[in-house]
Parts: C-alpha cells; structure tokens; sequence
C-alpha cells in the first residue's frame, strides 16, 4: 500500500524533519509525506529539495481554506497556534487530495526504524487509530496531560472520521493552550473521550509504536543478532525524541533524565546515539545542498524558548546530556 503521512515544522526544525523523512525512506517501501510548513523558509527549502515523495504545504493555504483557524492567531502562542493545527491538518489535507483514503499524522521529532505496516492491521476497517502514553506507575500523573499522545494518528477517510476531527477541530478553536484545566490541556488531552465516543476509534497495543522518555521503561528490550534493539517481543517501528537536541558541537540533550530515569549505556547509545548521529548527517546533507543556508547546530527550543545557556544548565541538573558526534563517534553520559 502506498502510504499518505503528514506533519508540520518551522525552518528551526527543518533538520529534525528531514530526519524523520530520511527515517521513512529507509523504512517504509512507499510512501508521501505531506509536510505544512510553518513559514516560508521553510517551505522554499522544501520545495528547493527535490523530492517527490516530500510535498510541502503553506500554511497561508491553509488559513486561507479555514479563517477560523487563522483567527486564532493572535492570541496564540507559537507552540499553541502549532497545536491548534493538529485537527485543521488533516481536515485541509483530505479536502486537497481526494485519493488519499488514509492519513497518518506524525509529529517532526519521531524517527521510523520499520514499516509501520503492523498498526494498519491493529486499525482494520475502523476510523481512527491513536497511541496511548502507556506511563509506568511512577509517572501516572503525567496522565493530567492526556492519555493519549497526540504524536501519532492514522486517519481513514470515513463520515466518523470527519466527525471526530470536526468536533476536534472545534474544540481547539475555541480553547487550546499550553496549559492544563480539568478536562483539557493544549490539543491532546481532548483525545481522552474518543474511545467512549466511537467505537470506530482502535487504540494501539503495539509495544514497538510510540515508545519514548516516558514509556521505555516499561518495556524488555533484547538485542537482536543485527544489533537492533526491540521491545517486549515486538519490533521497535519508531521512537519518539521529546525534547532531543544538540546544544553545541557534541553535546546532545537526550531528555531522559527529565522522566526520572536512566536508560542503560548500550541501549541509549543505540537509540539516542544513533539519532544524534542521524540528525547530524541531515544537517551535513543540508549544508551541502544549500551552502549560502546557515543551519544552526544548537536550535533554539520552539516552546519554552529556554536559551543555550539555560539549556546546558537543566541538561546537567536533570542528568539529561549525553556526548554523541558523527557517524561512527563514541557516545558517553556526561
């Protein structure tokens, strides 16, 4: 089957995009990926690419298609106007491009190991399929968030799946914000009633979908003979890197500590390693292909605006850095 993604980034993500674009075109056999554009450097970049298997998106096309959309603006933050797009994406993108029969929403910083073929099958002719946080005991308190992670979709075009994201998408117009209410925190925590809405909405089991700083814990990871690590009997289809990034030449904030938690060496060293490693051969690949292009090693962080400084500062506290360079680089906790 031919595979219909989509997700959103700003130029100060362009790198983690084309991480996780680089990620499907090792992974998945065929596939497009719908990528909105939060502004236009962005998109020219995009379009200057020259991929056809990466479609940019305006997001101007996208107000234009839904005003009420972009009358939030104003009062909206960067990171929260972001979130208000999670349903008027998919709406605008089913509208744009009648043959796609599914979609599946992917935020920027996830990273495809295998085909994610697997959770199709958990979908089955149901509607929506949606990925639960699956938080250890310790941190079951994060559930006030949501408990569902909002970084994962599948979409089929059905009269319930335009339901639900129409009621989504109203709700977000009228409240969405970086902060937590009783029954409501940003774009996410409205996905909590779905499962009691519809029961055309599938939540996935699969114990290699959106694992994560705040799940991984939960899982027995083993070795395999290929040196791939995969969890609790499962093959790892992808990985989500909340918070991941390089604060200065070799010095990569992996976000674990921010979980309370410490993964093994030789694990880390795989996933958050190997994921520096990778976001640092996109850059060298945007820097070549756009030589007159600064592509910052340290960007800035979109929704606390936390400085470098401050960066390495509660990197250090939270046991978050770890070393990590170049291909073939050793990788170490600092």
């Amino acid at each position: 089957m031919k595979y219909r993604f989509c997700t959103c980034f700003d130029r100060n993500y362009l790198v983690t995009g084309l991480t996780l674009f680089r990620s499907l075109l090792r992974s998945v056999p065929d596939f497009v990926l719908y990528a909105a554009a939060l502004d236009e450097e962005a998109y020219r970049l995009l379009q200057e690419w020259g991929d056809a298997r990466l479609v940019p998106v305006r997001l101007s096309e996208i107000e234009e298609a839904d005003p009420e959309f972009a009358a939030c603006r104003p009062g909206r933050s960067r990171a929260e106007y972001c979130f208000t797009l999670s349903p008027v994406l998919p709406l605008f993108l089913f509208r744009r491009f009648p043959e796609a029969e599914t979609l599946n929403y992917l935020d920027a910083d996830l990273f495809f190991y295998r085909d994610p073929e697997p959770l199709y099958r958990e979908l089955g002719e149901r509607s929506i399929l949606i990925c639960p946080h699956r938080f250890p005991e310790s941190l079951r308190w994060r559930e006030r968030f949501g408990i569902y992670n909002v970084a994962y979709q599948i979409y089929r075009r059905t009269p319930e799946c335009f339901r639900l994201l129409e009621r989504w998408r109203r709700q977000c117009i009228d409240w969405c914000f970086d902060r937590v209410e009783p029954e409501r925190f940003a774009d996410q925590k409205y996905l909590n009633e779905w499962p009691s809405l519809s029961a055309d909405v599938a939540v996935s089991q699969h114990a290699g979908a959106d694992v994560g700083p705040w799940n991984w814990m939960t899982l027995d990871w083993r070795k395999a003979e290929d040196g791939s690590w995969n969890p609790s009997g499962e093959p790892l289809l992808f990985y989500h890197y909340q918070g991941c990034r390089f604060l200065m030449s070799g010095v990569f904030c992996h976000n674990l500590g921010s979980y309370g938690t410490r993964m093994p060496g030789e694990l880390r060293d795989y996933l958050y390693g190997g994921y520096g490693r990778k976001w640092l051969e996109t850059r060298e690949l945007l820097m070549r292909r756009f030589p007159r292009e600064e592509f910052p090693l340290a960007m800035r962080a979109n929704r606390t605006g936390f400085s470098i400084f401050r960066g390495v500062l509660s990197g250090l506290r939270h046991h978050n850095l770890m070393w990590c360079r170049g291909v073939g680089a050793p990788t170490a906790s600092l």
